[in-house]
């Protein structure tokens, strides 16, 4: 049962136009700041320092969202702020103001993907549906790189923040028509077990020990090691390749494989096979690494994007089933926030470390990724000896 079916359908455009939109600012923001003249290290940090917002606030604004009982309000501030900051960023072409615009810009944007947990408790927490919400997700991004990359050889990359307002402003017209309906979430939830409904009804910040925190070091030191050459992949690509349209198509061909990815792994998900599945997808990232440092054309590239997407796909949909399943409406937003900060805390640390390479290796961008597949191996060891499953499923 769907708690809301019209608020469930106006999440899922509203995470369309949000990915769409985020998913084009991070992709071409290294090919804007190289336009500003940037150097490659600074380009590297900068990347660090806009997504370290995405570890900072995601399990401080969960927590208070959980507190208060209520997500709306943190979505409509989040997209309201990333509105407005956008409308600035078409106004300066100076690193240092772009940069506290970006940090702010990340803020919203953490606010905003609170929408995830409002969707994971109307569709009460089902792994189809989730998987349909992945895979909007991942088909947003798809068509925010490749429309990106064309407006980019169209209109020049100056006019990137253009692009990106345009986009965003659709998904506003989604937001304004998502109800919450938290008096149906707490009384489905009232319907479970005894101990869960008098977690719910005393609004108790205990821990959910269902949840293995391995989880989260396995996020961390996963995207410790890939994130940050991802980052940077459309300038590794534009080494070999010289149309951006043909690098867009690279890019956006990840999300589109995952958007297929995900809706497959949605009917085959089950509490049996969500570890082998988290295993296979930190195994897989080890294997992309090294084909980025072998990959000098095209084809190469595009084998080792589509192999990137069955890596994500799998332990982040097992971990988010995971999570959604073994949580309730009083730390649903909290633990989903720690997942974030466990992605970006691992992006944000693995950029520093990435730009210390490079500096290091004098920009040698080959050596200094060889020296990023130590994490996600770290991950693989994390997740096999450490990640239990719960003895009794909760929801």
């Amino acid at each position: 049962m769907i708690i809301s079916k019209k608020s469930v359908v106006f999440i899922l455009g509203t995470a369309f136009f949000i990915y769409l939109s985020i998913m084009m600012l991070y992709t071409y923001l290294p090919l804007y700041l190289k336009f500003l003249g940037v150097p490659i290290p600074i380009v590297t940090l900068t990347m660090t320092f806009a997504m370290s917002t995405f570890f900072i606030f995601p399990p401080l604004l969960g927590r208070y969202s959980d507190k208060l009982q209520n997500r709306i309000y943190f979505i409509f501030i989040g997209s309201v702020g990333m509105l407005i900051t956008l409308i600035f960023l078409l106004f300066t072409n100076n690193f240092i103001i772009l940069n506290i615009l970006l940090f702010i810009f990340g803020f919203f944007t953490s606010s905003l993907t609170i929408i995830l947990t409002l969707y994971s408790e109307l569709v009460q927490n089902d792994q189809k549906w989730i998987s349909y919400y992945n895979s909007i997700c991942s088909l947003g991004s798809f068509i925010g790189v490749l429309i990106g990359g064309m407006m980019i050889d169209i209109f020049r990359v100056e006019n990137l923040f253009l692009f990106i307002l345009i986009n965003f402003m659709l998904s506003i017209i989604f937001i304004v028509f998502i109800r919450e309906n938290r008096q149906l979430i707490l009384d489905y939830n009232k319907k479970v077990p005894e101990y869960i409904e008098k977690k719910v009804i005393d609004n108790n910040p205990e821990e959910d020990n269902n949840i293995s925190k391995s989880i989260y070091y396995s996020l961390l030191f996963r995207n410790f090691g890939i994130i940050p050459i991802l980052n940077i992949l459309v300038i590794i690509m534009s080494f070999y390749i010289s149309s951006n349209t043909e690098i867009a198509l690279l890019v956006g061909i990840n999300p589109l494989f995952q958007f297929f990815i995900m809706l497959l792994l949605g009917k085959i998900l089950n509490q049996k096979n969500i570890k082998a599945f988290m295993l296979l997808g930190y195994c897989l990232s080890v294997i992309v690494i090294v084909g980025y440092i072998i990959s000098v054309d095209f084809w190469g590239f595009l084998t080792f994007q589509v192999i990137v997407s069955l890596s994500y796909s799998m332990f982040w949909m097992a971990t988010i089933v995971y999570i959604a399943q073994n949580s309730t409406p009083i730390n649903k937003g909290r633990l989903m926030g720690y997942a974030t900060t466990s992605v970006f805390a691992g992006t944000t640390i693995g950029g520093l470390f990435f730009s210390l390479l490079l500096t290091v290796f004098h920009s040698n961008y080959y050596i200094s990724m060889l020296f990023m597949i130590i994490f996600p191996a770290i991950s693989i060891l994390i997740t096999a000896f450490l990640f239990k499953l719960p003895e009794k499923k909760v929801i």
